[in-house]
């Protein structure tokens, strides 16, 4: 067996083995928290992020379950307070017995946050939040803010790599139905990647990757899903392209202009943290156009209860694909950390993570290039 099989056989064997352990977090930090102290930092995360105080929501717990009674100004307020508490350590369940406020004075001039919540009754919101569908954190293409180290091993021997990603995704529009967190929403994302050979005299940028999609997202419960129409572009480096002298860890190749158009259509299924997801993508349109035109996408992550200072949570996750222009070979990608996140509901966060990755090069047309690395990074979620 090699030491790559070795290593990947390690990885998988620790994160399935984590799972009961992670899990177990969860009940005993539950058991630990009296009701009186969970009333109290519930009341206390209301009162600081969300200026609701006791005259607005009215707080009960009773073994962990938290009643919430009282008048809200919209569907999206509502929503928001139900899914950040649930979210507490040692809450069990969150009944909500909250309600639209009518009634409310109509103002002359509306606030920024006032034209873009939902009007009392209606169910339509603005730029919501956050979005339903979770975007698989351990595929190297899904939109999101990353440093990253790396260290590559290909046929030209073994290089340190910088990758850097920006990017996002914004929601223009929800409609919630149903529970608190389910609905359709539609959005805009967008994203660029771009990889650096450290071991260059000038860090030569040898290739970026442009991606901007229109996501249109729908939660049921558990289950959720994605349909994404997007394009992607490629652009190889200038010193890579002129220096040719550099050692680079890819051969020297002329530029063609690989762009394409495509459609995804994701779907998972969420239990105890745990997460399955799966999926397909057809290019609709490529340049050069003798390329494969179909990808598949299976993965799993997990996500542990909060740990530490309630503000840190164990997550992993796997993400394999394969396409039929590599003859559907398999591409693994695997990362694992922390994830730091603010206990009082804001939408910020940073994780730091472990990755490793054995395939075909994630990065333009550098496909053809079989390429196995680990590495060391942060993303940071706005």
């Amino acid at each position: 067996m090699r030491a790559a099989d070795v290593v990947t056989c390690i990885f998988l064997g620790a994160l399935v083995h984590s799972l009961p352990a992670a899990a177990a977090v969860g009940p005993g930090s539950a058991e630990d928290a009296s009701d009186a102290y969970l009333r109290g930092y519930v009341v206390s995360w209301l009162e600081q992020t969300m200026h609701l105080g006791p005259e607005r929501v009215n707080v009960e717990v009773r073994d962990g379950v938290v009643t919430l009674t009282g008048l809200l100004d919209s569907p999206e307020e509502i929503d928001r307070v139900v899914t950040m508490i649930g979210s507490f350590a040692g809450v069990v369940r969150v009944i909500n017995h909250l309600e639209v406020e009518t009634g409310t004075p109509r103002r002359r001039w509306r606030t920024w946050a006032d034209w873009r919540s939902p009007s009392p009754g209606r169910k339509t919101v603005r730029f919501p939040a956050g979005d339903l569908f979770a975007a698989p954190f351990a595929d190297q293409k899904q939109p999101r803010f990353h440093t990253t180290w790396q260290h590559w091993r290909t046929e030209s021997g073994e290089f340190d790599i910088a990758s850097v990603g920006f990017g996002e995704e914004f929601g223009l529009v929800r409609w919630p139905r149903g529970n608190a967190g389910d609905g359709w929403q539609v959005g805009i994302s967008g994203a660029v990647f771009a990889i650096f050979n450290l071991d260059s005299p000038s860090f030569d940028l040898l290739n970026a990757d442009y991606i901007v999609g229109f996501p249109l997202s729908y939660r049921s419960g558990a289950w959720s899903a994605r349909f994404r129409l997007f394009h992607q572009s490629s652009h190889l480096g200038d010193e890579f392209l002129l220096q040719p002298q550099d050692v680079q860890p890819v051969p020297q190749v002329t530029r063609i202009n690989l762009s394409y158009e495509a459609v995804e259509l994701l779907g998972s299924y969420e239990h105890d943290g745990g997460r399955l997801y799966f999926g397909s993508t057809h290019i609709v349109a490529i340049d050069p156009s003798g390329l494969g035109r179909n990808r598949l996408q299976v993965g799993a992550e997990y996500r542990g209860n909060p740990v530490h200072w309630r503000t840190s949570r164990i997550i992993a996750g796997l993400d394999v694909q394969a396409w039929n222009e590599t003859r559907w070979d398999r591409d693994a990608s695997a990362k694992a950390g922390l994830m730091f996140k603010s206990p009082y509901g804001d939408a910020r966060s940073l994780e730091l993570l472990v990755e490793y990755y054995r395939g075909h090069a994630p990065h333009g047309q550098f496909f053809p290039v079989r390429v196995e690395y680990f590495g060391l990074g942060a993303a940071y979620m706005f």
